[in-house]
């Protein structure tokens, strides 16, 4: 039997909590990241939108205001079943693997990934799998921690993860959910990397926008 990924195992633990920790951890600020990934979204009014690891639907209110229909993916169970509870209209989900997408191929004008992508255990893989669910000149739209190129305010920053964060989120779940939390934001090719990534599974007009010093990154792409 597939064992389930470290990341899944880790938001199925923190669902029923998991948007109260989310701001928490983030001072507040989380809410700002998500207005700014999803401004610069082209709006198709008659389109799909696909939500890539969409956890508890965060983000399902802000697409609806520039899609017709939003579908949310996750693995993680118990984070689809906060996200039912909301009673969205116009709104599907589905449980999946990013790794495998449950989709043919040119389905999604659009397709979101906000703070998952770091998750998913081959991000490569998934990449590749978003490119061949979106249509030809559908966009890709990701928001990923992240660590900021200057190296002091990077240095800086990582300190303030190691200091602050964590012990704030050992209050709040499990040691070793916020152990992989940080290690996967040091292990996430940032920046000039995740654009060369993007490239060479066949995105075009990649770019990406560091956002509040680049503690987070807003990534943009084209099939």
């Amino acid at each position: 039997m597939k064992e389930t990924p470290l990341g899944v195992r880790i938001f199925d633990k923190i669902a029923d909590k998991y948007e109260f920790t989310a701001k928490f951890l983030s001072f507040g600020i989380m809410p700002y990241w998500l207005s700014r990934l999803v401004e610069g979204i082209t709006p198709k009014k008659e389109g799909i939108v696909l939500d890539l690891a969409c956890g508890t639907g965060i983000l399902f209110p802000k697409l609806l205001e520039r899609f017709d229909r939003v579908v949310g993916l996750d693995y993680s169970l118990p984070m689809l079943k906060v996200a039912k509870k909301k009673k969205l209209l116009k709104t599907s989900l589905v449980r999946g693997d990013a790794l495998r997408l449950p989709f043919k191929g040119d389905s999604f004008n659009t397709v979101v990934v906000s703070l998952g992508l770091r998750h998913f255990p081959d991000r490569e893989q998934s990449l590749r799998e978003i490119h061949r669910v979106l249509k030809v000149g559908g966009e890709l739209h990701i928001l990923e921690v992240g660590i900021p190129e200057n190296p002091l305010l990077g240095k800086l920053f990582l300190t303030f993860l190691k200091k602050v964060v964590l012990p704030l989120g050992r209050l709040r779940a499990k040691e070793d959910v916020y152990e992989h939390l940080f290690g996967s934001i040091v292990d996430f090719p940032h920046g000039g990397k995740m654009i060369e990534l993007l490239t060479s599974v066949g995105f075009s007009k990649a770019s990406y926008n560091p956002v509040m010093g680049g503690i987070v990154y807003i990534y943009r792409a084209r099939k």
